[in-house]
Formats: C-alpha cells, structure tokens, sequence
C-alpha cells in the first residue's frame, strides 16, 4: 500500500477541491464511496491503520467531499493513539502532520500526545540480588489497610473476591469445534438436549456429545446449563481413543483441541483430569510431535528461602508455599492452564510476555494470609498488579490464596488468574470492575455461576440492578447491599454481549468503549445504543430468568 508524505498530501488536497474530472464522475463517486465504507468497517474492528490506507487511496478523487475528509481526520486520530500505544512515535508524529493540515487543532491536542517514557527496570534482578531466593515484599502491596475503599485507577490495582461475592452466567459461549450455526432452533435443541443429559445420566458419553453438539448448532445458547456434561463427554472420549492402540501418534494435534476445548467450557469440573489427559498424551507421543500445551511447562522447585518457604516457578508464575510439591505443581499447573485458556477465549492468542512473572502466594491458613496482606478474614484470595505510572508497564503481578478454602484450586485460583490476564490488555487504561468481575467469574464452576443466575430476578425485582449505561461507566464497587447484584448482573451483561458476537468481539468492545465511549462502541461493534440494548436486556435477560423461575 502506497504511502504520502505530508508534502504531497497538502499538494493532493488544494489540487482535487479545484481540480476537473478526469475520469467518469460516477466511478469516482462509487470508488469514493466504497473506500468511506471499508474505512467505516475497519475502525468498527479498531484496524486504524487500514482505514487510512483505505481512505488515502482515494484522496485524488475526493473532490472535496466534507463527509470524506471527516471521517478521514476521525481514522487519522485513532491511528496516531494506536501508534504511540504501540511505540511507534516518530510514524505517531508523521501523521499528525496530515492530520493538522486538515486540522489544525489537532496540533495542541493532549489525546494526540506521546507518553514520557522511562527506561524499564528489571525489577526481578533488582530484588534477586538484594535477597537471594526470591521472594515477594509482602509489605510493600499493603501499606494501607486492604479494606479500604478501592484506590484510582493510577495505583495499584486490587481483584479482592470475597466469599459470598456471587456472580452469575446465562448464556454460554462458543464450543472448541468450529461448526457451523444455522438459523437457531430453539425447539429442536431443546429436545436435543434433553435426550443428551438423558444419555449422560446412563453414561453414554459419546452418545451424549452428539446430542450436545446438535443442540449447539441448532441454538448456541442452549447449552448454558450443560456444558459440564458436554465437556466431560469430551473428556471421555480423548480418554477412549487414547485406550485405542496406536491411535496417539496422528491425533495428538487433534485430541489436545479437543481437551483444551474442554477445559475452557468447564474449568471448574474437568480441569484436573483435562490437564493429567494432557500430561499424558505429551509422554505418549513420538519424538518430534509439537508438544501438547506451553501452559504445562515444566514445574522448577527451588528450595527454600531465608524466610522459611518453598518456591516452586513455571514459565510465568512462582509459587511460594509450606505445602507438599505435588499440591503445589496442581497449583502451577491449574495457573498456567488459567492463563492459556483465557488469553485464547478473549483475545484469541496464546498469551504475552510477563516481565516480570506472577508470584503466586499459598497461605496455610486465614492466620497467615490476613496478618501478611491486611486483607479480611472473609476473603479466600486476591489478586494485585501494580503499574508505573510514567510508563503504564505492569511493574509486578501477584496472587494471595488461602489454602484452606474447600475447592480454592477450582474455584478462586482460576477467578483471580483471570484478573491477572486482563490486566494490561486494554492498552494504559484499567479493565472496568463490571468488565474484570464478569470475565473472572466465567472462569468458575458452573454452579458457582448459577448461584449468581438465580440470583438475578430476586435482584431485579428487589429493584437492586443497575441501567446498563450505570453500569459500563461505574468506576468501582457500589454499596454493599447491592454487591451481589453488581455481581450477578456483571457476568450476565459480559457473557450476553460475548454470545452475541464472539468473546473477542466483547474484548475490543470494552477496549473501544475505554477509548471513545460505550455509546459509540455499542454501536461500532454491535450496531445499537443503549436504549435499545436495554430492551434486549428485559426482553432475553430478565424475561428469560422469569421464565426460567416459573418453570422451576
């Protein structure tokens, strides 16, 4: 794609507002038109730089059509934060220039500024050198007592996730298989999926797959209640063909999308035995196979520390604990796995580079983890990122988890890992609460989901639910007494707008949203406004778990 100098663009601009027709008006016209549409497209899916290729390609034959030059000073503007955002400040600076010529306010624009870089520290060898082992300064995160209220957005950002904090799901989200949706037929998998818990309640697995697998191709969202079942069918049969003799060496590719998909479904339930299936199928396979999963990198015990505790570090966690190696090494692992799985369902990537990585800390007891970190004693874990403020770098990443906590391994660890992947991935802004909380909860069992799903019409009929356009603009946690339904609504507003278009789609909807506004991000990625998002709200939310509370 060609490129113009801002020498030729003033030249292009004065020449085409005076200049004759050379070719057919109404092939200008369409071509003018056409490349306005693809721009149009492009910045909906934040692909700046293409709206402005798109739109430079036609400038000769703009004739100074106002709407053109509009939209070509809107792409110029979020190509130029999408390139300081990147690191590219001299290419930021060169198209400032175009977009001066057109508009010369721009040039004392803050929001078209770079920000002051500092140079990065490396902060793991800084704290290595002066303590030996690793180990993490406890103090250093909670100088303030934990419970007060939540800090800025410029301090260190806290996820506390506290034991009766409920959060809930309706819909669920897309199965590893790609196939295709026809028009949905809610009817027919309705059936379907009553004879598929039918044939997994007699445990015949495969059959019940295939049950599960009609349903979602019929209706995506009627599996929000079965996806345990459907991925432990899954599971199974991996688990069977692995039986099979000489099945593994061409199926590893295969059967690890296969178990993957699984675990993302399900983290809660099939996690365990997903990973082990997993471990397995790396053991098992030739020489020369592509191994499994990086998430199941190798597990390093270091010893001990001065301080008296065992370290244990994968790829992009270090665990500190007083626990037995194997507990620690399901702790990595179900970590690690967190990690790809998440990064995968929102972003679709298989991650990015932590420097430094997540320390992950196991606290015996209640004892230890509130006298270390100041957090309440009703609170299982947390987790905690703190940023540079000169820099917006995420300068450290940690996890408190208390281990006595029943299921904290398939319940908090996969929540507040959660929290650890979002932060950072909407450029220097910070993930909304309602955003993080929602995502984080999707993470859980599903049973931990639907305490929060029952939840929802008691909450709305208690007049405790917040308007939708609340909600997106909240900046932290409201009153106690509607935590629950900030929760219950916050996981069913993300995985709504998630089924509608894709978990990815949801993702650059918030990063847009953080950007420009969620008025105008609505539209962008989903065509609506708030008004009319609420009434899909109360017609398919609230209306939905109505009907759901009659028929129970």
């Amino acid at each position: 794609m060609r490129r113009l100098s801002s020498i030729s663009l003033v030249a292009m601009i004065v020449f085409t507002f005076a200049a004759h027709a050379v070719d057919d008006p109404v092939s200008k016209q369409l071509a003018v038109q056409t490349a306005m549409s693809r721009a149009r497209a492009f910045l909906s899916e934040m692909q700046s730089q293409k709206a402005v290729d798109a739109l430079e390609e036609q400038l000769p034959k703009v004739n100074g059509n106002p709407q053109y030059l509009v939209l070509l000073r809107e792409s110029y503007r979020a190509y130029i934060r999408d390139l300081y955002l990147d690191g590219q400040p001299e290419m930021a600076k060169r198209y400032l220039e175009r977009l001066c010529i057109l508009d010369p306010s721009a040039a004392k624009d803050s929001a078209l500024r770079p920000r002051v870089e500092t140079p990065p520290r490396n902060f793991e060898q800084e704290r290595v050198k002066q303590t030996g082992l690793p180990f993490p300064n406890f103090g250093k995160f909670f100088s303030t007592p934990f419970a007060k209220a939540p800090q800025p957005a410029k301090d260190p950002v806290a996820r506390a996730r506290g034991e009766d904090a409920n959060a809930e799901d309706p819909f669920d989200r897309k199965n590893q298989r790609e196939m295709p949706t026809d028009q949905a037929n809610p009817a027919k998998a309705k059936e379907l999926l009553s004879r598929g818990m039918n044939e997994f309640n007699l445990k015949r697995y495969p059959e019940a797959r295939e049950c599960f697998e009609n349903a979602y191709r019929d209706d995506p969202s009627s599996l929000a209640s079965s996806r345990e079942a459907w991925a432990y069918s899954i599971i199974d049969g991996v688990s069977t063909t692995m039986e099979q003799p000489g099945a593994i060496p061409g199926k590893v590719a295969e059967l690890q999308k296969q178990v993957e998909g699984a675990i993302e479904m399900a983290p809660g339930k099939v996690m365990a035995v997903g990973q082990s299936l997993l471990q397995e199928l790396n053991k098992r396979a030739k020489v020369g196979q592509p191994t499994v999963s990086t998430a199941f990198s190798k597990v390093r015990h270091l010893g001990k520390n001065k301080e008296g505790w065992l370290v244990a570090e994968t790829q992009h966690f270090r665990v500190f604990h007083k626990q037995d190696s194997e507990f620690a090494e399901q702790v990595a692992t179900i970590a690690e796995t967190t990690r790809l799985v998440m990064f995968r369902k929102w972003f679709e990537i298989d991650g990015m580079a932590w420097d430094p990585i997540c320390e992950l800390i196991l606290h015996p007891d209640v004892n230890s983890y509130s006298q270390m970190t100041g957090a309440p004693r009703n609170t299982p874990g947390h987790s905690r990122m703190e940023v540079d403020n000169s820099t917006k770098r995420i300068i450290s990443r940690r996890m408190d988890l208390r281990c006595d906590i029943p299921n904290m391994t398939q319940t908090v660890l996969p929540h507040e890992a959660t929290h650890v992947v979002l932060a950072g991935m909407f450029g220097p802004f910070d993930l909304p609460r309602w955003a993080d909380e929602g995502i984080a909860v999707l993470a859980e069992p599903n049973e931990k989901i639907e305490q929060h799903r029952r939840n929802l019409l008691k909450h709305h009929q208690d007049g405790l639910l917040f308007g939708i356009k609340d909600l997106m603009c909240m900046e932290s946690y409201p009153e106690p007494r509607r935590i629950g339904a900030f929760y219950a609504q916050s996981v069913v507003l993300v995985e709504f707008l998630a089924q509608q278009k894709g978990p990815k789609v949801f993702a650059e909807f918030v990063k847009n949203g953080l950007r420009q506004g969620y008025e105008a991000s609505l539209q962008r990625h989903y065509n609506m406004t708030f008004t009319q998002l609420e009434v899909l709200w109360q017609q398919q939310v609230i209306s939905n778990s109505a009907r759901v509370a009659v028929q129970k």
